[in-house]
């Protein structure tokens, strides 16, 4: 039986006290994830789509959910048959109302983010033709995407989300029968890292606010942005930095990891970055700590300018730790260079 997150934490010298935090949190966070498995399994709407899946992404997904956390779900089909389909746009919608009355009105979410922006069916035979092309974005391919293998949990559908995985890896990994004795996933590194500035993008973006209010709300999506997907982004380049060479037997279960168990799993590999990753990991103690304050409280202490100060000093601090683990990584295996150039 495999240890527990606490136990994997501990035997690296982190304290027992700060790593119950982040198991209690991964714990809760699989028991509703599992109740949405149940729930959604019950649905007629969900069952009427083979070659299907639902999958959880966010801080459910990463294992770091509080009780004041929303629910992201994406969904990914495939049309094997070829023939078309009856009524495509009533199906999804029923099924789409099916999952907002699971999450929202019996399970008690709030509703979902960014006014259901993601609430709908993306094909897979589409995210590997759009892969890299210039509908890659439009089409939310390349978000959904890269949660999927970066930070996601399914909820339904587990066989075809695991087809899924493997079909997207395979895709990343064309070259691999030319290269199987030197392989490094610089594609799908690329690809990551390209993610992180893009959501860097999109806060910029955003920026420009119009009322006091929405300008706190866009200083805590910063902030998040410094800690939680900063660690799902450069964390997994971090662990990836590590193989002189990888095939896809060894990559899937990287992408079937949380964020926080690559961090764990790269420093069980090596001990040089011990001293960086305690440092990230008490960080992170603290932004799961501030987090847990209801979207009210943690709206009143970013509004206090000190306190923002002292977040955004922190939250700088936790992006030097993860840059050292990357780049003592990265230098021991000769993979700094290709991160760069």
């Amino acid at each position: 039986m495999s240890s527990s997150l606490k136990d994997r934490l501990v035997s690296l010298g982190f304290p027992s006290s700060k790593a119950e935090k982040f198991e209690s949190r991964k714990q809760d966070s699989l028991e509703r994830l599992n109740e949405i498995v149940n729930r959604l399994g019950q649905q007629t709407s969900v069952k009427a789509y083979p070659n299907f899946t639902i999958y959880a992404t966010g801080s459910y997904a990463r294992g770091e959910a509080s009780i004041h956390s929303d629910i992201d779900l994406f969904f990914i089909h495939e049309n094997t048959d070829g023939e078309p389909v009856d009524d495509p746009h009533m199906k999804e919608i029923r099924l789409m109302s099916s999952v907002i009355g699971v999450v929202e009105e019996d399970m008690k979410f709030p509703p979902p983010s960014n006014d259901g922006q993601f609430l709908k069916i993306i094909s897979l035979s589409e995210i590997l033709e759009h892969l890299g092309g210039a509908e890659d974005d439009y089409r939310n391919h390349f978000t959904a995407r890269m949660l999927l293998l970066l930070e996601s949990r399914p909820v339904y559908g587990e066989k075809f989300y695991d087809m899924a995985i493997e079909k997207i890896i395979d895709s990343y990994m064309r070259d691999y029968e030319d290269h199987a004795e030197d392989f490094r996933p610089t594609f799908l590194v690329n690809d990551i890292i390209r993610f992180w500035k893009t959501l860097c993008l999109n806060y910029e973006h955003r920026r420009n606010q119009d009322s006091e209010a929405r300008k706190i709300k866009q200083k805590i999506r910063n902030f998040k942005l410094g800690y939680s997907r900063l660690l799902t982004c450069m964390g997994t380049v971090a662990l990836l930095s590590s193989f002189n060479k990888i095939s896809k037997d060894e990559l899937i279960p990287l992408c079937k990891m949380s964020p926080l168990e690559r961090l764990v799993t790269l420093c069980e590999k090596s001990s040089t970055i011990s001293e960086p990753l305690e440092s990230a990991l008490s960080r992170y103690h603290w932004f799961l700590e501030k987090t847990e304050l209801s979207t009210e409280k943690l709206e009143h202490y970013f509004s206090d300018r000190e306190n923002r100060v002292v977040a955004f000093k922190n939250a700088k601090s936790f992006g030097d730790d993860i840059y050292e683990i990357i780049r003592i990584t990265a230098e021991e295996t000769g993979t700094l260079r290709y991160l760069v150039v």
